[in-house]
C-alpha cells in the first residue's frame, strides 16, 4: 500500500515554484504550415504480435531466442516516418508484386515525424518499450505510447540469427532478398523480408541489417475499398544512442502489485494569444496494474472525462529503462540526484534537454524528485515521491497550432495517496 498522503494542490504549486526554471516556450506563429496541425503520424515500427500476419508470426522461432547484444535498457533509437493515401501502384497487378521501396521524404510533403522509442525492460524472452512521437519541423511531442514484445524479437530488433534460418527456409507467406540500404548516411548489407496479406490487402516491407538484426526500413501498403488508392506508411532507422540512466540496476518498487490502483485527477486547457485561456476539461485516468515483473511492469489505464465519456483502456508499461514519464522509477539513486543535474544535456535529433529541476521537499514535506524535459515549443515536468518511486504530477505544455499559437497544457494529479 502506498504510504504517506499529499494535499490535492501542493504539486501544483511546487510546479509552479519551479516551472521558471524551464526555458519559456515561445509562440512563434506563422513558423510552420498554417494549413495543418505540424504533420502527420506514421506507423509503428513493427505490427503487433496480436496483428494476423506479423512480423512475429511470420518468424516465429525468434521469439524463443535472446535479444541482440546491442539491444539493452536505456537504449534510445530514431525512425522518420511518414504516410499518405496514394495512387495504389498494385490495382492492375495480375499477381503478387513486389512493392516499391519508397522513402520517407517522398510519401507526402507535411515534414516527416520522428519517432524516438526507449528499451525500457529487457528480460531473457521479454522486452517493451516507450514511444514518443515528435511531429513536423518544430519537433513537438505529440504523443506517447509503449509496447511489450519477445527479447528475440523486439520493436526494432530481430535476433539476426532467426534472419539467417529464414533465408535457409523457404516460407509461403514470406519472401526474402539481400539488398544494399543507405539509412542515416550509412550503407548496410541488409535483409528484405516481405509478405502480402489479403482481408484487407496489405503489403509489408521489412529491411534489417543482415550483421545485427536492426530494423531499417518498414513500410506498409493498404489497398483501400477504392482500389485504385491504398495507403502507405512508411518509418527508416535515424540513428541511436544509450542513455545514462541514474537509476541503472534498479529494480520494480515493492508496492507496485498486481491489482494497485493509481487515481489521477487532471485538466486540459488550451489558450492562444490573441483570445486568452479557454476553460479547461476536467478528466480523470483510472490506473491499475495489472502485470508486473522484476524491472518492468503493465497498467490498464482508461481516462474518464466530466461528461462521463470514456476513452478506450490502454495498456501503458513502466520499466527501470526509462528517464522519465512512467507511473514510477526506481529508487535505486533517487536519493543522490542533484538539483539542476543534467540527465540529457542535447538530443541531437529533437533538439531537447533534460534535467533534475528540484530535489527537496513540498510544503507538506513529502520529499519529492522533479524531472524536467524541453524543447522550442514545448515543456513537460513529472514529479516522483522520494521515498517510494511514484509518479505523484505530471505536465505537458506544447504548441499544437503554429497559425494560431495555440498552446495546450494538460496536468494530472496523483489523488487520495
Amino acid at each position: 500500500m502506498l504510504r504517506s498522503r499529499l494535499a490535492p494542490a501542493c504539486c501544483i504549486v511546487l510546479l509552479l515554484c519551479l516551472i521558471n526554471i524551464v526555458p519559456v516556450m515561445a509562440i512563434a506563429p506563422g513558423t510552420a504550415d498554417s494549413h495543418s496541425l505540424v504533420g502527420s503520424r506514421g506507423p509503428n515500427l513493427l505490427d503487433r504480435a496480436a496483428e494476423a500476419g506479423s512480423a512475429v508470426d511470420l518468424i516465429p522461432e525468434a521469439k524463443g531466442l535472446q535479444a541482440p547484444s546491442w539491444v539493452r535498457e536505456g537504449l534510445r533509437v530514431y525512425y522518420r516516418t511518414s504516410s499518405a493515401t496514394i495512387e495504389n501502384p498494385f490495382a492492375e497487378a495480375d499477381d503478387v508484386p513486389k512493392p516499391p521501396v519508397i522513402r520517407v521524404d517522398q510519401v507526402s510533403a507535411s515534414a516527416p515525424a520522428v519517432v524516438r522509442t526507449d528499451v525500457i525492460a529487457l528480460a531473457p524472452r521479454f522486452s517493451a518499450t516507450y514511444s514518443t512521437i515528435f511531429i513536423g519541423d518544430l519537433m513537438i511531442p505529440w504523443d506517447d505510447s509503449s509496447s511489450s514484445g519477445f527479447a528475440g524479437i523486439g520493436e526494432f530488433w530481430i535476433n539476426p540469427a532467426a534472419l539467417r534460418n529464414v533465408v535457409k527456409q523457404s516460407s509461403s507467406g514470406l519472401s526474402t532478398e539481400p539488398v544494399r540500404l543507405e539509412v542515416g548516411g550509412k550503407a548496410y548489407s541488409a535483409l528484405r523480408l516481405d509478405s502480402t496479406q489479403a482481408n484487407p490487402t496489405r503489403y509489408l516491407t521489412w529491411i534489417f541489417d543482415a550483421s545485427t538484426g536492426l530494423l531499417l526500413y518498414q513500410a506498409q501498403w493498404l489497398e483501400l475499398a477504392d482500389r485504385r488508392l491504398a495507403h502507405l506508411s512508411v518509418a527508416e532507422f535515424v540513428s541511436m544512442r544509450n542513455m545514462t540512466l541514474p537509476w541503472e540496476g534498479g529494480v520494480t518498487p515493492s508496492w507496485v502489485q498486481q491489482g494497485a490502483k493509481l487515481t489521477y485527477r487532471g485538466s486540459i486547457q488550451t489558450w492562444t494569444p490573441a483570445g486568452g485561456r479557454n476553460i479547461p476539461i476536467p478528466a480523470m485516468l483510472e490506473v491499475e496494474m495489472t502485470s508486473i515483473g522484476r524491472n518492468w511492469s503493465a497498467a490498464r489505464v482508461k481516462r474518464v472525462f466530466s461528461s462521463n465519456e470514456e476513452d478506450q483502456a490502454i495498456t501503458v508499461y513502466s520499466g527501470t529503462g526509462l528517464l522519465a514519464g512512467g507511473f514510477w522509477v526506481p529508487r535505486a539513486n533517487l536519493a543522490r540526484l542533484r538539483s539542476g543535474e543534467r540527465l540529457d544535456r542535447y538530443d541531437p535529433v529533437t533538439g531537447s534537454s533534460s534535467e533534475v529541476g528540484f530535489v527537496g521537499a513540498t510544503p507538506e514535506g513529502v520529499p519529492v524528485v522533479a524531472i524536467f524535459e524541453w524543447g522550442a515549443k514545448y515543456k513537460r515536468a513529472w514529479i516522483y515521491r522520494s521515498t517510494d518511486g511514484v509518479l505523484l504530477y505530471w505536465m505537458d505544455e506544447k504548441l499544437v497550432d503554429p497559425s494560431t499559437g495555440m498552446v495546450q497544457q494538460a496536468e494530472w494529479q496523483l489523488s487520495g495517496q
